[in-house]
């Protein structure tokens, strides 16, 4: 039997730095907030279009971009910047300018979320104060968050890049109690390229490397994770893989 998703009061609790607002301002962001829905691939907003306001994903998934995966029959090279999902904000809109989102949010498969428009934040921020410190704040964090990648992408070797990702979901499915260790190849090279900044050429060859530094077993539908400690030295740096 499907989860129902919750209501949209309960996905703005849910959110820590609004911690700071009463229950009458949580009541009112979610009365004036719009439900918007899409299909897989289907954009959420385009990089561009005038920023609308506070998201936050009530169902499914999306990845939030720069650049496009298909520009007419050219391919070109994508960058997600993060992936929002069931409960996340997304904040790329926030702003009280008039000016434009970033980046873009696309459907990584049938995908909803609420969207609080900046005029309400602004209203109700002048009335509480504490809405825009929390506003501040969520932007901050994804601005860490953008400087992390940032960094991340101009430092540090592909294979690096990679058995940080492996070893960051190794340690997600371990919390939640799930096979940790032998993981079904359930994101595209595509798409996990598109997430550490490269290309898939790039993701095949990162494999075959910490393939050969015993860190993994590779088959075309599963990742095995044969050596954790291997991985972890080499996600951080305490040991270079293996180069031909």
């Amino acid at each position: 039997m499907p989860i129902a998703p919750r209501s949209n009061e309960d996905l703005l609790r849910a959110i820590s730095y609004f911690g700071v607002l009463g229950q009458a301002e949580i009541k009112a962001l979610a009365e004036a907030s719009e439900l918007r829905k899409t299909g897989r691939s289907g954009h959420l907003f385009k990089e561009g279009d005038r920023a609308e306001g506070l998201f936050i994903v009530r169902t499914g998934e999306f990845k939030i971009t720069k650049g496009e995966e298909v520009q007419g029959d050219k391919e070109e090279r994508e960058q997600i910047l993060y992936i929002a999902r069931p409960g996340r904000p997304i904040v790329d809109g926030v702003r009280f300018d008039g000016g434009a989102y970033p980046a873009g949010a696309v459907a990584m498969r049938v995908s909803s979320a609420i969207l609080i428009r900046n005029e309400v934040l602004a209203a109700l921020g002048e009335r509480k104060p504490a809405l825009f410190k929390a506003l501040i704040d969520l932007r901050a964090h994804r601005s860490d968050r953008l400087v992390a990648l940032v960094s991340d992408l101009s430092l540090r070797t592909v294979p690096a890049r990679l058995a940080s990702f492996l070893w960051a979901l190794m340690c997600q499915r371990e919390a939640r109690g799930e096979e940790h260790l032998r993981m079904v190849r359930d994101l595209t090279t595509e798409t996990v390229a598109a997430r550490l900044g490269t290309v898939r050429e790039e993701i095949s060859r990162a494999l075959a490397s910490l393939e050969r530094a015993g860190a993994l077993a590779v088959t075309p539908d599963l990742i095995e994770i044969i050596d954790p400690a291997k991985l972890e030295a080499i996600a951080f740096g305490r040991e270079k893989t293996q180069r031909r």
